[in-house]
């Protein structure tokens, strides 16, 4: 059998298992992504068959041959997978909600056919292929059909969907597509023309040609659909870690904020907490944030001394801080309500805008601590003499 060399299958294989693996982490949130996501694993787990060290391993165990076998049904795995994932792009999730359970399990009867079929040879330690035989045309057939079907039923729909696609990146992801189905679809009729050369005579030169190299045909069929899958994995790691860099940014403030007003933390579950996403994380972190300055609005003091000269987002920030210190302290509330709920709704409620008031907490923090030595009353001090409230 043709083996491809490393320096080509290894980056392939490298993508494969890395979409597959960014789209387990962070693109599951859909049926359509859960299906897809499961014909990735189950595609990538045929090119790990392939590789000659797990190959030597198996075979070696369990007989000659038995990982090229167990790769096949991997692959109609993944054409079961397709099947059901097609199903909710023209049906709609709602209908024919267990075709998935139906679809691989037929896959795998298909695939237990393909074993007993394979097993004569395999215990004599030759190819099925070598044999040729009944055996092999049922075995090709029983391998080739249900992909030659879904690959049909994939370029069906992508035809259909291609018309009314968004021109540009959404059409060539449709094109994308229809190219790799009529691969498969070539692919899988040569495998069936194949097997049935092969019972009735010894084949051609094209055929076995062709059988010798179906590694490579599926490590590059593979390679190219996880290539376009890649883009909403990429999408998603770049949403994730724009949420991140902000959460990071929001947490020293919503730190401060939540000791001051605890009440504004929505208490979750532990196991509801681990499904939060890294975009619900912040928004839950924005939102506890904006809730506690609406409430601290009428602790708020506007009378900060010599802070003319500051930048507005420092100025804030430690109105923000003397107001946590005063409600800590159990100071009393003050200001006319209406004046206050003006001021906390300048402030803006989404994550960019508190990320950026966010930036000058630290400071905000020391110029609010000096402020707050000083006890002046509106900090919550003593009335002093008015010849001594220079500030």
């Amino acid at each position: 059998m043709y083996a491809p060399p490393a320096y080509v299958t290894l980056p392939l294989l490298s993508i494969a298992w890395a979409t597959t693996i960014l789209r387990l982490l962070l693109v599951r949130s859909t049926v359509a992504e859960r299906r897809l996501n499961a014909a990735l694993v189950f595609a990538s787990l045929s090119l790990v068959l392939g590789r000659p060290a797990i190959r030597d391993l198996v075979d070696g165990q369990f007989g000659y041959g038995l990982t090229r076998v167990l790769g096949n049904v991997c692959i109609m795995l993944t054409a079961a997978s397709l099947i059901s994932l097609f199903s909710v792009w023209a049906l709609g999730s709602e209908k024919l909600p267990r075709i998935h359970v139906y679809a691989l399990s037929a896959a795998l009867v298909a695939g237990a056919i393909m074993v007993v079929l394979s097993a004569p040879a395999r215990s004599r330690g030759v190819s099925l292929a070598d044999e040729g035989g009944w055996r092999f045309a049922a075995y090709c057939l029983t391998y080739a059909s249900p992909i030659f079907a879904a690959a049909s039923l994939n370029l069906w729909i992508s035809l259909k969907a291609v018309r009314s696609a968004v021109a540009g990146r959404e059409r060539r992801i449709f094109l994308a597509v229809i190219g790799l189905s009529l691969f498969e679809m070539a692919d899988m009729a040569t495998v069936m023309v194949t097997g049935v050369s092969k019972a009735v005579s010894d084949g051609t030169t094209f055929t076995e040609t062709h059988y010798d190299s179906g590694a490579f045909i599926r490590l590059f069929a593979v390679s190219a659909g996880a290539l376009i899958a890649l883009g909403p994995a990429l999408r998603a790691a770049g949403r994730r870690y724009r949420s991140w860099r902000v959460s990071r940014r929001l947490l020293p403030m919503w730190r401060t904020l939540t000791e001051a007003v605890p009440e504004v933390v929505l208490e979750l579950r532990p196991k509801d907490r681990r499904t939060l996403s890294a975009d619900d994380r912040m928004d839950r972190m924005g939102v506890e944030i904006r809730d506690a300055i609406l409430i601290l609005d009428r602790h708020v003091v506007f009378e900060l001394g010599n802070q003319a000269g500051s930048a507005a987002p420092l100025i804030v920030a430690t109105r923000l801080h003397l107001a946590c210190r005063a409600r800590i302290a159990g100071h009393s509330a003050h200001g006319t309500g209406v004046q206050a709920h003006s001021w906390s709704s300048d402030i803006g409620g989404e994550p960019w805008e508190l990320a950026k008031l966010a930036d000058h907490w630290h400071d905000a923090e020391q110029v609010a601590a000096t402020l707050w030595e000083r006890r002046l009353p509106q900090f919550g001090g003593r009335k002093q003499l008015p010849s001594r409230m220079t500030v």
